[in-house]
């Protein structure tokens, strides 16, 4: 019956959808904060100051729509 099914899509579900949770609590424990961004490369830190200057939060996705016309 159709209902057989449903044991192995929870399984399946729970592989493929517990890592990506649980990277977001990982990355608060190991790095401080809930998102992968670090500062540690001089790159990094000039996005995160670009980002700061443009939107005054640098853990919103920036687009186009975030760079003011002049």
């Amino acid at each position: 019956m159709w209902y057989e099914i449903l044991p192995s899509f929870f399984v399946l579900t729970a592989a493929v959808g517990i890592p990506s949770i649980a990277l977001y609590h990982i990355h608060n424990l190991t790095i401080g904060n809930h998102y992968r961004r670090t500062l540690l490369e001089r790159w990094d830190r000039n996005l995160y100051q670009r980002d700061m200057r443009l939107t005054g939060n640098p853990y919103v996705v920036n687009g186009l729509e975030s760079i003011p016309d002049k």
